[in-house]
């Protein structure tokens, strides 16, 4: 059976690991916030985390909760839960250099690349500039000023003369949102999953305990999900080892 290694490197304090409490909350209370960052700064991590994942449940769409989770989750020497919220904070704001740094370090400390061999990095930073949110945002609003200046432009022909260059410019950025958009879909990050339990989590050639388990994938290991609809197990893709399998849905959650 084929193990693919990730290496844990103990160098924690290497890492910068400068809690989040800056940025406003939108519907959180600050004094809260800065309870549980108390709480981290102290060493209890634990504690610390359930404060953010309170935080989290409330405002599942602001990455101060993932991001300071990650941290907690780094501290407490858990590779994989560390990548896992690393990577939702990251999704969420991916220009956020912080988030940057601490995901790229810890997928380093656990053998991983985050900027891909051979890519530079001002190209990999304009790719992953907008998040998928801010993209579908765009495309969106992109669509309505094509939609309302087509209507204009047939309505009312003698009035729309200077639509054109309006036109061609809506057209424009719905076709970029939409082509970059697409684009990402080959992101370890669009449709991935981390390797956080049941380490190390086995590759099986198909869906159930009845099939071969032909690799070992340690904590921590970033995959891409092919296939959720499976109670029990999710097909996943390997890419840099250009292999895929099942695992149990019990050893990796998705990002």
């Amino acid at each position: 059976m084929l193990r693919i290694k990730v290496p844990l490197k103990n160098i924690l304090p290497a890492v910068t690991l400068a809690l989040w409490g800056a940025r406003a909350l939108s519907a959180y209370d600050r004094s809260v916030l800065a309870e549980y960052n108390d709480l981290y700064k102290n060493g209890n991590y634990q504690s610390a985390l359930e404060g953010y994942a309170d935080i989290i449940s409330k405002e599942p769409a602001n990455p101060c909760g993932f991001y300071n989770a990650g941290n907690a989750y780094f501290r407490m020497n858990k590779p994989g839960p560390a990548i896992l919220y690393y990577s939702k904070a990251w999704r969420l704001d991916p220009r956020n250099a912080d988030i940057r740094a601490n995901l790229e370090f810890a997928l380093k400390q656990t053998g991983q690349a985050f900027v891909p061999d051979g890519v530079p990095r001002v190209l990999h930073y304009l790719y992953y500039y907008l998040s998928d949110d801010e993209l579908k945002t765009a495309a969106a609003a992109a669509w309505w000023a094509l939609f309302l200046l087509v209507s204009f432009y047939f309505l009312k022909p003698k009035s729309a003369a200077g639509t054109r260059t309006p036109l061609l410019a809506a057209g424009g950025l719905l076709a970029l949102a939409g082509l970059w958009f697409i684009a990402r879909s080959v992101s370890p990050f669009r449709d991935g999953a981390v390797i956080t339990g049941e380490a190390p989590a086995r590759l099986m050639s198909g869906p159930g305990e009845n099939f071969k388990a032909y690799a070992a994938l340690p904590e921590a290991r970033l995959v891409k999900i092919l296939d959720d609809t499976d109670d029990n197990y999710y097909e996943i893709a390997i890419p840099k080892e250009g292999i895929k399998g099942w695992v149990k849905k019990t050893s990796a959650e998705k990002i």
